[in-house]
């Protein structure tokens, strides 16, 4: 990479062990402003760990990180109030709409107008294709109406990073065509950091892949 790009994330040998078990050693990692960013690997690897630790919900053993420009452990706070995060298998309550549901996420971040907020509801919902589903209790929605749902729920406070753990990992063919196919129309609003196992999917929407294998890095391209 040019030595202008701007990197979103940034970490140096950043290691996390759980009782003497190493979940992750010595990370490096760069991920550019703008892009699509694939953390490839299999079920153990580590990615997730890593999410958490930029995330600041855990903390490192050794090492450091830095997410725009902000250390992940002093600055955690700062740092996930621009961030959008989906986790690997997120819950509802699913006897809510999808727009109740988006309206509630939405007033964690929005205290305006309540018509700017129904606008932004409505903005996501369309954005991720639910506005015909919008007022349906969500019990009834397929596994990639959830994922695009949680997708819409974590892009509703116009993160500047958007951070997603498997997100298409346990949905069909279909399924999984949905949610490639929206990261791309997100990609113009946000930078896009995202795990997951499955080589074609990162092979088809990704610039930049990352691979790791028990908790070390094996390469990026």
């Amino acid at each position: 990479m040019p030595d202008h790009v701007e990197y979103v994330i940034d970490t140096h040998r950043l290691s996390k062990n759980f009782n003497g078990v190493q979940a992750l050693k010595d990370l490096d990692l760069r991920v550019p402003k703008n892009s699509i960013f694939g953390f490839l690997g299999p079920n153990g690897a580590g990615k997730t760990t890593t999410i958490k630790l930029l995330l600041g919900l855990i903390s490192p053993n050794s090492g450091s990180g830095s997410v725009f420009g902000m250390d992940i452990i002093k600055d955690s706070v700062e740092i996930r109030s621009r961030v959008g995060y989906l986790p690997q298998e997120p819950r509802f309550y699913d006897h809510l709409t999808a727009r109740q549901t988006l309206r509630f996420a939405a007033g964690f971040f929005f205290k305006g107008p309540e018509d700017a907020i129904e606008r932004r509801v409505q903005e996501m919902l369309e954005l991720v294709e639910l506005e015909k589903k919008a007022d349906r209790p969500i019990k009834g929605f397929s596994g990639g109406e959830l994922q695009r749902l949680g997708i819409a729920q974590a892009q509703v406070n116009y993160p500047d990073l958007l951070i997603l753990d498997e997100p298409a990992a346990s949905l069909d063919p279909m399924g999984r065509h949905d949610i490639l196919n929206l990261m791309e129309r997100l990609r113009k609003y946000t930078t896009i950091f995202y795990s997951t196992h499955i080589l074609d999917d990162v092979q088809k929407v990704s610039d930049t892949v990352a691979i790791l294998n028990r908790g070390e890095l094996d390469g990026a391209r």
